[in-house]
């Protein structure tokens, strides 16, 4: 401590201003190395992915005006607008840019460009309908988990299990996640047996092939809520946008 006192000396500082600087410094160091650990920049949009006739649209202009807009089909062009975020009390406290991408294969491409500037992802999938399109719903997410750019971040994830509703037939959230988590681990054990570089990023962001994928247990931060866009049950995806703001 001395010799480091006698280096401010050195330099015409005072001992008391010279502790007050390396105080600071290491300061800002600190929380410099907070930000490194936490994972890269994020970008600025909520992205809506899954497959076609999940229920995106209508999620997300009932997020953006509180209307379903009187039905909605499936749509081969992306819609954008900003969603006035609210708290539990029905009070805004802030907004984010939502981006809501066509569910069809042929237009995945748009999802990966736009994973450049997500700041988190929802991924709506029909609940009553998720055993026939599970392959769909876990390569959107395996998409998004090894994207290149989203590997180094800990991107929050929502797995919105839509039309809940229809309580004889939606499934529940666990059996979703659950159905999904086992189609990643399928998927990840495939990519990983191909070997080069991709399998590389893909243990990355999913762990070891030779150990059961956990969804939870993830670098990405995934939860899984049961909503019903339709009938304006949207609660858990508007607390999910909070955490965000």
């Amino acid at each position: 401590m001395d010799q480091i006192l006698e280096f401010g000396a050195s330099l015409g500082l005072q001992p008391e201003v010279f502790v007050a600087i390396l105080v600071v410094a290491v300061t800002l160091l600190l929380l410099v190395i907070l930000k490194l650990a936490s994972g890269g920049k994020r970008g600025n949009a909520v992205l809506l992915i899954g497959p076609c006739n999940g229920g995106k649209t209508t999620l997300f202009y009932r997020l953006k005006d509180g209307s379903t807009h009187l039905g909605t089909v499936s749509s081969m062009q992306e819609n954008e607008g900003v969603v006035q975020v609210r708290n539990d009390k029905d009070r805004v406290v802030g907004s984010v840019r939502v981006l809501d991408l066509p569910g069809h294969p042929r237009l995945r491409s748009k999802m990966e460009q736009h994973l450049n500037d997500a700041r988190a992802v929802v991924l709506v999938i029909d609940a009553a309908d998720i055993t026939p399109h599970r392959t769909e719903a876990a390569e959107d997410l395996f998409e998004v988990l090894t994207h290149p750019t989203v590997c180094g971040k800990r991107l929050p994830v929502l797995i919105a299990c839509n039309k809940a509703d229809l309580e004889t037939q939606a499934h529940s959230v666990d059996f979703c996640r659950r159905t999904i988590e086992k189609q990643l681990d399928t998927m990840r054990k495939t990519r990983v047996a191909l070997g080069g570089a991709d399998s590389t990023r893909v243990t990355q962001a999913l762990g070891k092939a030779d150990k059961p994928l956990v969804l939870g247990s993830l670098r990405s931060s995934i939860t899984a809520a049961a909503i019903s866009a339709e009938k304006g049950d949207v609660a858990e995806v508007m607390q999910f946008l909070a955490k965000l703001v």
